[in-house]
């Protein structure tokens, strides 16, 4: 059982621009976690990813991965949970997708093991994220010939990216089915491109923490981030932190603005609390 505790986004929140936890903040958070601090990342990427970025940090608490619709533990590195779409709500989306002229990506969750499946790289944007993941990160992608078949194998998460311009009417259009949860924002590295993923109604950053809180016996959580798909982690945490590169909305929202994540902000931030001997750890 812990006291309190601490949940923070990865991208524009934890990591640096180039996509790496940088090496003091390395330093400072191996040496909290090594005395015992409850800190875990809650984002929107997947375990093939964060596991690499994270490697370097002696993570013990499951991760919230893909916005909440995984919980993933780092230590034996294997999906702890993953809640499904429900088939037939899945198979609705499906074909709204296909009435805007998009397809994207389907994560799956067959006999507890993700797979990132998808039918063709029909977009630029879709180009750069298969060969970014699979070059850097040996992300496994599965090619089918239509995301239709996929209802039956425990789709966890949907991931559409492109222009805004493109993609608000089909924001507009999925947030009116039930029975999903819809996160929309800006990808930090390229603010041109926006990003729409969809989950079941019990995955999100909330529904993860709350999962967490429960797990550990957390009295209170605090929670960093920076982007709008981090409204629902502030709304599960009883302190909110943004970082100072954060979107406006959040900050608005939270209860301390801290530096920026090129800063070093969040270990930064930990370093300080921990040493003042406040957290009961």
């Amino acid at each position: 059982m812990t006291d309190t505790l601490y949940v923070t986004d990865l991208d524009g929140t934890l990591l640096q621009p180039d996509v790496t936890v940088s090496d003091r903040s390395v330093r400072i958070l191996s040496a909290l976690l090594a005395q015992g601090l409850p800190l875990t990342v809650a984002t929107a990427r997947t375990s093939f990813s964060v596991m690499p970025i994270l490697e370097k940090l002696p993570m013990q608490l499951p991760l919230i991965l893909q916005n909440g619709a995984v919980l993933h533990d780092p230590v034996r590195d294997r999906i702890v949970s993953a809640a499904a779409i429900r088939p037939e709500i899945f198979l609705q989306v499906i074909r709204l997708y296909a009435e805007y002229g998009f397809n994207g990506f389907v994560f799956c969750v067959p006999e507890d093991t993700l797979h990132c499946c998808y039918t063709e790289l029909s977009t630029p944007h879709m180009k750069r994220y298969y060969q970014e993941r699979r070059d850097k990160y040996q992300k496994p992608f599965v090619q089918v010939q239509q995301l239709a078949d996929l209802a039956d194998k425990k789709p966890v998460y949907l991931s559409l990216n492109a222009p805004k311009p493109r993609l608000d009417p089909v924001y507009d259009a999925v947030r009116q089915i039930a029975g999903i949860s819809v996160a929309y924002y800006r990808d930090v590295y390229e603010p041109e491109i926006w990003y729409l993923e969809i989950s079941a109604p019990d995955a999100s950053k909330y529904h993860g923490i709350e999962k967490l809180r429960k797990l550990t016996g957390a009295k209170k959580v605090v929670g960093f981030g920076d982007n709008l798909n981090d409204l629902p982690l502030f709304r599960a945490c009883d302190e909110k932190i943004a970082v100072g590169n954060a979107a406006d909305e959040l900050k608005a929202l939270a209860d301390t603005v801290i530096g920026c994540n090129t800063e070093d902000a969040v270990a930064v931030y930990l370093q300080s609390v921990f040493h003042a001997g406040t957290d009961g750890l």
